[in-house]
């Protein structure tokens, strides 16, 4: 089946995609034979404010498929992006800096003038995001959090009226207690990133074929490997608008596939566990193999980066590799690291999800040195 790896939103936690046994796309992929690695980007300190956006696509993200390529006899892993993710993944192909079996596009903003919410807010000329960044370098959760929240603030009413209807649903309760710890564990958005995310949303420049990041133009026509688009009808973050166009765009096949729902149901939805992730991985078995030993030239890595790996606890299921961008502080450890390790992790609900993680392996890779003192 081949190797797998998972890049989430630089915003959220990654855990979203293995959040419960009975709620998680890292099961649904290893129960299908696929070996699971999952990137993810850790918490950005004062001095990441100045990363632009091709520190994470061009360098980090082929720096963490170059090793999971190397771990598995130098074959191409499928790429599986989620949102922003997603689009990372696009311009690390646009730009040839990476190369994937397949990607599996997710909830992925591609066409940025769509008439969604977010992107009229964004291009609204009263924004300012470069003020944002002087004021604050990391934009804090606490600015970005309300603003998506506000999206659909009827769905902050309702939720709750839907919580009372089910008060004595254990089910039900886990898994809306393991939702909203999720969805308020959010991270700072790196400044100057967070500027030239704004700037995408303006200029839509990923989509018309101007986009030039870290030196390189990225052209989505040389995307040749096979893309799976997943887009959620119901979406209000990634409208199906702004994902559905990306067949037209690449250079290589296409395959949409819209669900009911929203942004989070394709990763946690129950009809996305039973059917669209199986299905999924299907897709991603009847893909060619890419030997990269042959026809790959790795991408340069602006730091070393240097893995640890750790035995895994308990039955080999597939393995979960977490993969560090961002320096670790005392405080603030990465959400997704196992219990075993010597790092202290986010207080999480009293679920069976810390079961599921104690079953996969984990690789840390850092770009960064380790801090000495409390984060800023």
């Amino acid at each position: 089946m081949g190797s797998v790896l998972l890049v989430a939103s630089l915003i959220n936690r990654p855990y979203v995609l293995d959040l419960l046994p009975d709620r998680s796309v890292v099961r649904r992929l290893g129960e299908a034979g696929l070996d699971v690695w999952m990137l993810d980007w850790g918490t950005p300190l004062a001095e990441d404010a100045d990363r632009g956006l091709a520190d994470y696509a061009l360098e980090v993200l082929p720096a963490a498929a170059a090793q999971v390529a190397a771990a598995t006899d130098g074959r191409a892993p499928h790429i599986v992006g989620y949102c922003m993710g997603g689009t990372f993944a696009l311009i690390a192909l646009g730009a040839q800096r990476l190369r994937a079996r397949s990607l599996v596009a997710m909830a992925t903003p591609v066409a940025l003038h769509d008439e969604g919410l977010l992107s009229l807010w964004c291009r609204s000329p009263g924004f300012d995001a470069r003020e944002l960044h002087r004021c604050y370098g990391n934009i804090p959760p606490h600015l970005l959090q309300p603003a998506f929240k506000m999206l659909d603030p009827v769905g902050l009413a309702t939720k709750l009226g839907h919580l009372d209807e089910h008060m004595n649903d254990d089910n039900f309760l886990r898994f809306f207690l393991a939702m909203e710890t999720w969805l308020e564990d959010s991270v700072a958005f790196p400044g100057r990133a967070f500027t030239e995310w704004v700037d995408l949303y303006k200029s839509d420049s990923l989509s018309s074929g101007a986009l030039r990041l870290g030196g390189a133009r990225v052209d989505l026509r040389n995307v040749t490997c096979p893309v799976r688009s997943l887009v959620a009808a119901g979406d209000y973050i990634t409208p199906s608008a702004s994902s559905t166009v990306l067949g037209d765009l690449i250079g290589g096949t296409h395959e949409l596939v819209t669900m009911r729902g929203g942004h989070i149901g394709l990763a946690t939805g129950g009809e996305a566990q039973r059917t669209l992730w199986p299905a999924t991985a299907r897709w991603m078995a009847e893909q060619p193999e890419i030997d990269l030993m042959q026809v790959h030239k790795k991408a340069p890595a602006a730091r070393p980066a240097k893995a640890t790996r750790t035995p895994s606890a308990g039955s080999p299921r597939p393995r979960e590799v977490v993969m560090q961008a961002h320096k670790k502080s005392a405080a603030h450890a990465p959400s997704t690291r196992a219990k075993s390790s010597s790092s202290p992790s986010h207080k999480r609900p009293a679920t069976k999800r810390s079961a599921v993680t104690q079953l996969h392996k984990k690789v840390v890779v850092r770009a960064h040195k380790k801090p000495r003192g409390k984060r800023p």
